[in-house]
């Protein structure tokens, strides 16, 4: 008879318990690894033979994400790097003086990376059916 009574003050326990692991598994699941590379171009100035190379990111979070530092092969710190935004319907590519004039190449600590737009949203901005008081960062 003493287990019987015991049972009421268990069950809420649980439950709470229960309640607590779910919301953290969500939170875990929304913020692992929300920062996707998408691919790699590489521009090669034929007068002064450097190269560029563009990594296109987003942002599959739902807050803004800041970029700190970049490090590249694991330690390697690159001689010069930029964030580049397009507020066109045109990926962040570099081209020299032919890049599009609606991406611009800004510090990393200058804009964070804004959560990615979902195909609609991107086709109303680009389309102008959204009255936007300022530019709208698309591609990163």
């Amino acid at each position: 008879m003493k287990r019987l009574r015991d049972i009421p003050w268990l069950v809420p326990i649980v439950g709470a318990l229960f309640i607590f692991t779910v919301i953290a598994a969500i939170i875990w699941y929304q913020r692992s690894d929300p920062f996707i590379d998408n691919g790699l171009t590489v521009y090669t100035d034929p007068v002064d033979n450097y190269k560029v190379y563009t990594i296109e990111v987003f942002n599959k979070s739902k807050s803004d994400i800041d970029i700190q530092s970049v490090t590249v092969n694991g330690e390697k710190i690159p001689d010069y790097i930029q964030l580049g935004i397009s507020y066109s319907g045109r990926l962040v590519q570099f081209f020299g003086d032919q890049t599009d004039p609606a991406t611009k190449l800004m510090d990393l600590q200058d804009a964070s990376i804004q959560p990615q737009l979902s195909a609609q949203e991107i086709q109303a901005i680009l389309s102008g059916k959204v009255n936007l008081k300022k530019p709208t960062p698309i591609y990163y």
